[in-house]
Order: C-alpha cells, then sequence, then structure tokens
C-alpha cells in the first residue's frame, strides 16, 4: 500500500449506509472510490460528504465544514467518483476498471447497493442489482484480490435474508442468494489470502426503510457504518449491525416451523 494509505471502493454509494461508509472510510484516512448510479446522484452524495471535489484531500477542507475526528484522529483520505448503473450488467467492469485506474489500487471493496421491490414490476431491477450484479462486481473484485494475493471483499446484505418471512419475501430472498454466494466466494479465497465478510443489517433508518415505525429498534446510518468499517477492520466475516441481531435471527432461525408461521415478525 502506497505511502500506507488504504484504498476502498464503495459501489452504490450515493445514500444511506453506503454513503455513511463513504463518511467514515474519509474520517479514518482512506482513500475512498465511490460510486453511484448517476452523475446527479453522485453529486448529491458528494454534497454530504466534506470534500469539495473528487481527489480533493479531506485535509484541505476549512475546518469547519470538518465534522469531528473519530478515534483514528485522521483526516487524510481522498474521494475519487464513477458513475455507473448497476441494471447495465456489461458497464459494471469497464467503470471498475477506469475507477481502479484512477484509484492505483484497492485493498477493500464493499457492495452497498440494494433495492426493495414494492410490486411485481420493480422485481426485475431488485434480482438484478441485489443478486446478480453484485455477483458480477464481486467476481470482479475476487479476480482482483486473488491475483494480488491480499484484500478484502464484502457486501450489504439483510436480517431479512437469514430466514423467508411474509413480508417483502422476495427481498429477502435475493439476500439469502447474496448470503449463500459469499460464503462459498469466502470457501474459495481463503487459500489465496483474501478476506470475505457478509454485513448484515437489521433496521437502519435510509430512506428504503420508509415510513415503517421505529420497532425493533432502528440505528441511524452514520451508527451503522461505524459498527460496519470497525468490524471489517476486526476482520470479522459475518457483521450483524447492531450486534444483538445475530441472537434475534438465531432464534428465528431454530424456531420450528409451525411456530413460526404462528408467531414470526412480519
Amino acid at each position: 500500500m502506497a505511502g500506507g494509505v488504504k484504498h476502498v471502493v464503495l459501489v452504490g454509494a450515493t445514500d444511506g449506509i453506503g454513503l455513511a461508509l463513504a463518511r467514515s472510510y474519509l474520517r479514518a484516512g482512506w482513500r475512498v472510490g465511490l460510486v453511484g448510479r448517476s452523475p446527479e446522484r453522485v453529486a448529491t452524495a458528494l454534497s454530504e460528504i466534506p470534500v469539495p471535489a473528487p481527489g480533493t484531500p479531506v485535509a484541505d477542507v476549512p475546518a469547519a465544514d470538518v465534522p469531528a475526528a473519530d478515534d483514528t484522529g485522521s483526516f487524510g483520505g481522498e474521494i475519487t467518483t464513477a458513475v455507473l448503473d448497476l441494471t447495465d450488467r456489461a458497464a459494471i467492469v469497464p467503470a471498475l476498471e477506469d475507477l481502479l485506474v484512477r484509484m492505483g489500487q484497492m485493498d477493500l471493496l464493499i457492495y452497498t447497493a440494494g433495492v426493495m421491490s414494492h410490486g411485481p414490476d420493480d422485481l426485475p431491477e431488485m434480482i438484478t442489482v441485489n443478486v446478480t450484479s453484485a455477483m458480477d462486481v464481486l467476481e470482479w473484485a475476487a479476480a482482483y484480490f486473488q491475483d494480488a494475493g491480499r484484500g478484502h471483499v464484502a457486501a450489504i446484505g439483510s436480517v431479512a435474508g437469514d430466514r423467508g418471512r411474509k413480508g417483502h419475501a422476495q427481498y429477502g430472498a435475493g439476500k439469502a442468494a447474496l448470503h449463500t454466494y459469499l460464503e462459498g466466494l469466502r470457501h474459495r479465497l481463503h487459500v489465496h489470502g483474501v478476506r470475505v465478510s457478509t454485513i448484515k443489517p437489521g433496521w437502519v433508518r435510509t430512506k428504503m426503510l420508509g415510513g415503517v415505525p421505529a420497532f425493533p429498534p432502528t440505528i441511524q446510518p452514520d451508527d451503522a457504518a461505524e459498527r460496519i468499517r470497525r468490524a471489517l477492520g476486526r476482520g470479522s466475516e459475518e457483521v450483524y449491525v447492531p450486534g444483538w441481531w445475530r441472537w434475534i435471527m438465531l432464534s428465528l432461525r431454530l424456531m420450528p416451523r409451525a411456530l413460526f408461521k404462528r408467531i414470526a415478525p412480519p
């Protein structure tokens, strides 16, 4: 890693947890590659990050515009952007290759994109973004890291993928597919010195959650991002956010089917 600076690529990071992760890694001194669906979304995301333009060091931002430093005390990060519509699978590799050339290297890739279907017309886009394009991106990153003999791949799944429930069954099925794929990728890459992590947030207060009441308790995206960054830094392979979701989902997975059908949450 040149100069000790680490590089992270965040795919689908123009809002929600992805954008919060960009802020978190910048505060930690990383160079961030932010990938968004359109120039407009990327521009909006940049307006919510303390960096005035792509490639500008965070340290150059006026002090009044920079949030308090985290425990690293570092603002050495930079941001580079790329536009990629994940529904266009043919565009994925060229866009990521171009971003990599401009960044110089990559130490971590996190697939943060996600779509929740609200009807049958939305289902094809949801499956493409949540499953097939996710696999395309992660396979590209896996090949890069395997050749390098190091690196870390992660993707944001969901507690919804741990067991099928009546609410948003299609969304949960897509996340379950992503979880299973990541497990297989982990088995394939560990002999090459590459880590693979599955991130399983519970209810995070993003626009995807919409007007759902705040129960179970929700957390804010920036809180989720800090938890995720720290867990990935420890090398965790399965990250529940917050951590107590691990025990809730374990109890639901172990619940007998007859009982699950009667009392499981929506």
